[in-house]
Parts: structure tokens; sequence; C-alpha cells
């Protein structure tokens, strides 16, 4: 090859090393635009989803939360929620902003848009994205606005800062330029003999750049396929890739220690890293969520939102285990119950809680009997326990059908992250149930204390006045207990109370409740019962104290006697319950005054007074 060729051919391949170098920079830039674009639609969605939950569960100014913990990251530089005329008009505008004309254009076309606005300093991405009248995840928006189906209702501006991607694709264009120049200076020593060879190599490094396009470092170029000359640059750039792999496989794997599960992986590295780092965001933000909940039921409904609407399960039942050793249906989707009764009234009966482990039913057909549609060959189900402190808690079940098992398949480990999560927070708030239901139990004889009936009144009186229902109201008193306590002391005392208290507990429903009122005074409050009912009840009970021995802790035995008033809401009074107590204990005083150890039922005549 003469001096003229090599000149043409240096001249041919600066030309070539310019292109490529252009090349790369232009799909770097390609490749940052749709990562720009992908993640403010990602954003997007997110503003969008939260925007659309908080007016159906009347979330209020907590979307600003949001859009404040979005715009905390550096490259967000501005969100705006845009209402459209038709918005303005029905509720006002929102927001003290301009309109740029991208965003009239989004609100006016129903189109995203797209703006890339570039100075010497800085480079900014709008995406505008409009927001459309149609139903999602269920919700049905016409109830709220005054639009036709795909009208604009209005758009989510998002101002992205793209700067430091210029300089990546500056850094991009140099690297690749030197990167090419020094590739070819050691092409030009070695072209004579080896212009096939070059060849092939040039097109495995178009084959890697592809891959690494992709998100893809795994391959590597084959060193023994090259002269010895090659093997040294074959080496450096295998260990590059080698390096990158890794580092973006270590990141994925440190962040699977910290959900305590693996997600679903792709061949694009990237992307898998991504979506890893959203998802410990994702649980991160639910864990914070949670724990400033009120209430154990705030957090199932937290795990019911998580089923439902992100995960998208239309079939799933939330069990929670009681501490008598039952279970309590917390939410159940897709049917009044998906297990047999049996589980309800017994917790062991649910293998998934007697196990502590999960309960597949692709492993086994049957493999619960308690299962309401076993044998089944098309629905299947998948139990998760959840154990809070040392036991089982909750169960987690998932129904769903043959064609939609790999799916589920996928979703498994992320349903256990968020449980994962959940499980302490439920235990913090269970705990703290159980404060709260101790201080609302009289220590003696077990029944609720007036603290408890003074909370639940409200609750109560609505409750029935919705229902169009009765309360049967018992006022309870014994009679003589004060020469039980002058005969016998007060331990003595003290055993009738306990013995009364039990025998009342175990003759109401569980529905009913038993407040000690005051000293030997007991209230009993009969929830949706017929007219006339309260009064029987209140006759098996005398019958059955007046019988019951009463064994004291000197070795006696005693029986005693109750006097007990009835009167019932909202029927004897004017829909205030403590006036309908009040009559009761009118009536008690007058089964008093006529010999004590009888039931009267209140009559207007007995209360003389204007106020009660």
């Amino acid at each position: 090859m003469g001096k003229g060729s090599i000149i043409k051919l240096g001249i041919l391949w600066f030309c070539f090393t310019l292109a490529i170098a252009i090349s790369s920079a232009l799909l770097v830039r390609e490749i940052f635009a749709k990562m720009i674009k992908e993640e403010t639609l990602t954003i997007g969605k997110v503003v969008k989803d939260y925007l659309i939950l908080s007016m159906v569960a009347d979330l209020g100014n907590k979307r600003d939360v949001l859009i404040e913990s979005l715009k905390e990251k550096e490259k967000i530089k501005e969100i705006k929620i845009l209402r459209s005329e038709s918005v303005i008009k029905q509720y006002g505008k929102k927001g003290n902003f301009n309109i740029e004309e991208i965003e009239k254009l989004a609100l006016e076309e129903g189109e995203i848009q797209y703006k890339l606005v570039e100075d010497v300093k800085n480079v900014l991405f709008k995406t505008v994205i409009p927001v459309k009248a149609k139903p999602v995840y269920g919700i049905d928006c016409f109830k709220c606005h005054n639009a036709r189906y795909g009208e604009v209702l209005g758009a989510i501006s998002i101002t992205y800062d793209a700067t430091n991607y210029r300089l990546y694709g500056i850094l991009t264009f140099s690297g690749m330029s030197a990167f090419l120049l020094i590739v070819g200076f050691v092409s030009y020593k070695i072209v004579k003999g080896n212009i096939s060879v070059l060849r092939k190599f040039f097109k495995e490094i178009g084959n890697i750049a592809s891959y690494a396009e992709k998100g893809n470092f795994s391959i590597r170029i084959k060193e023994e396929e090259y002269p010895e000359e090659y093997k040294s640059l074959v080496i450096r750039l295998n260990r590059a890739l080698s390096l990158l792999d890794k580092t973006f496989k270590n990141i994925r794997d440190k962040v699977y220690e910290l959900l305590g599960y693996k997600l679903m992986e792709t061949e694009n590295a990237l992307r898998d890293a991504e979506k890893v780092i959203d998802e410990l965001v994702r649980i991160s933000q639910f864990k914070k969520t949670i724990e400033l909940d009120k209430t154990k039921d705030d957090v199932y409904s937290r795990l019911e939102s998580i089923l439902y609407d992100y995960m998208g399960l239309e079939k799933f039942s939330i069990y929670e285990v009681q501490e008598d050793n039952t279970i309590r249906k917390v939410r159940v989707y897709g049917s009044e119950s998906w297990c047999s009764e049996s589980i309800f009234s017994n917790a062991d009966e649910c293998r998934a809680k007697r196990t502590g482990t999960d309960v597949d039913s692709k492993e086994f057909k049957c493999v619960c009997p308690n299962f309401i549609a076993c044998p089944s060959e098309d629905l299947n189900y998948y139990c998760i326990p959840v154990h809070i402190g040392e036991k089982v808690g909750n169960v987690i079940q998932i129904i769903y059908e043959n064609e939609v098992e790999d799916f589920v398949r996928m979703i498994i480990p992320y349903i256990k992250g968020y449980l994962r999560e959940a499980s302490p927070v439920l235990e913090s708030k269970i705990l703290m149930e159980k404060i709260r239901q101790q201080s609302y139990i009289d220590t003696l004889t077990g029944a609720y204390n007036r603290r408890f009936l003074e909370d639940i009144a409200d609750k109560l009186t609505a409750q029935i006045l919705r229902r169009n229902s009765n309360l049967g109201i018992l006022m309870i008193d014994v009679d003589f207990f004060k020469e039980v306590n002058d005969t016998y002391g007060h331990d003595a005392g003290d055993m009738v109370l306990k013995t009364i208290a039990d025998v009342i507990q175990r003759n109401i429903r569980k529905a009913d409740y038993l407040v000690r009122f005051g000293g030997e005074e007991f209230l009993v409050l009969l929830v949706d019962v017929k007219e006339g009912y309260s009064e029987k009840v209140a006759e098996k009970l005398r019958k059955i104290i007046e019988e019951t021995p009463i064994n004291l802790p000197n070795g006696i035995t005693i029986k005693k006697t109750v006097s007990i008033g009835v009167s019932e809401f909202p029927k004897d009074c004017d829909a205030k319950l403590w006036q309908c107590i009040k009559f009761a204990d009118v009536a008690l005083y007058k089964a008093k005054e006529e010999g004590r150890n009888k039931v009267v039922r209140f009559k207007p005549e007995m209360w003389k007074e204007k106020e009660y």
C-alpha cells in the first residue's frame, strides 16, 4: 500500500471517526430524550393517578405534598396542574401561574406535547400531558365533572432539567472521538494485513454498542479470535463491560436485600436497576404513610388499595386472626366469602394460619379443603400468612384464574414486600388498640366502663337511627347489696358483682354491651331488637341471677336478686340515648319501690320533670 493510499485511508478514517462520534452523540441524545420522555410520562401518570385518588378519597391538599415530594428530585424544575376552561367554570381557577403556548396547545388538542428549550447554560425539557374525561380503575369521573367522554379536563405540565444530559452528550462525543482516534492510530500501524480483522473488530464493537444501548452489558469480545496486538484493547473493552455489568447487578442485588425479595428481571440492566429503585421508593413511601395512619383498619385500607388499585387484583381476601382464635373478614373481593364458615369460628381450620407458611393450590389441588370452590379446574388460590410478633396475625388470600397465573406469580414477591413493611406497623396499631380497649374495661367485673359508654354513645345512636332499628336498655341493680358488704366484707361484695356480671355476659349476645354503670348498677344495651323483646331478656336475666348460687371467699354460698328497669331507644325518647338511659333508671327505681326482684318497663307517666 503506497503513501498516497495511506494518506487517503487516513482522511477516510478521520471522516469515519467524525461520523461515528457524531452518530454516537446523536444516538446518546436520542436515548436521553427517550429516557426523559419516559420519566416525565411516569411522573405524570403518578400525579394523575394521585389526583384521581385524592378526589375520590377526599384527600384535599395532600396532592400538593406529593407534588412537592416529586419536585425534591433535583431534575424536576416545575410541576403544574392545569385546569381546562370547562373545569374552571365548574370549580374555579386553581394556582397562580401563567399558561404557556405548549400548555394551551395540549389543553386544546388533547395530545401530549413536548418542547426542548436550550440556551448556553441550561437545557429544559417540558412535557404537557392532557387529562381526559374517561373512567379509570372503575372510577366514574362524570359524577364530579360536567363533561363529555374524552373531553380534556386539564393537563399536567412537567419541566425537566436536562442540562447534565447535554454534558453527557459532549463527554460521549469527546470520549468516542478519542477512542476512535486511538483505534484509528493503532489500525494505521497494522492496517496492511489486518483489514478483514479490523472489519470484524468494528462489527463486534457495533454489536456491543447495540446491546449496551438496550442496557445489556453482558456481551464480550472473544480474545482468542484476534492477533496479539488486538488483545490488549479487547481485554480493556471486556473489563470495562464487565465492570458496568457488575456495577448494575450489584445495585440491583443490594436493592433486593433492602426489599427482602427479587423482582422480575429482564436483559436490560439499566431498566432493572431503575425499576428496583422505584419499587424501593414506593415501598418506603407506603411504610411512611401507614406509620402515620391512626388505626389498623386504616392500614388494611392501604393494603386493599395496593392489591386492588396498584396490583389490579379483583379477587382476594384480607383476614385478621382474633385473640379468641377466630378469624374476622377485613376485606373480601369477588365473592361474599372464599372460605367455608368453619375457619371463621376456628382459625386453626385455616391452613395458612395453622402452619404459618404459604398455601399454594397449584402445588396440590385442595391442599386446603376449606376453599369454598374446591375442587375447581379454573379457580386457584395463594394464601400468605402475615406474622404479627411471633404468631400469624393476618392471612392474605389471592384468588386467580389459570390464564393469569403468570401475572400472579410475578406480583406475589411485590405483595410480600408490602406485607413485610406492614407487619410491624400492624403490630404497633394492634398493641395501641389493646391498650385503648383495656382503658374501657372495668377491672373487677370485665364489663365495659362509663368511659366506653360515653365514647360509643353518639356512634351507636347514629347506627340505630340509620338502620331504623331499636336499642333495648336494661338498668340492673343488685338488691340489698350493702348488706353483703356489711355482713361478709368487701371481698364478698366483689364476688357478688363478678358473678352477676358473668351471668349477664353469658346470657346476652356478642353484639350486645354490658356496662358497669356505677357501684352495684349494670347497664345492658341490646342492639337491633324487636319492640318489646327487651322485657323478655330482662325477665330471663332476673330469673337466672335469682337461681345462681354465689360462692363467697369464706366458703359461704348465697343467692342474690336484682331489680331491672327497661326502656327502648328511640321509642321512649326524642332520639336522645342518654334520655332513654335515664328513663330506664326511673323504671329501676319503680321496681325497687314495688318490692325489688322484678322487671319494670318505663311508661311516660313515670317521668314528672320537664328536663331529664
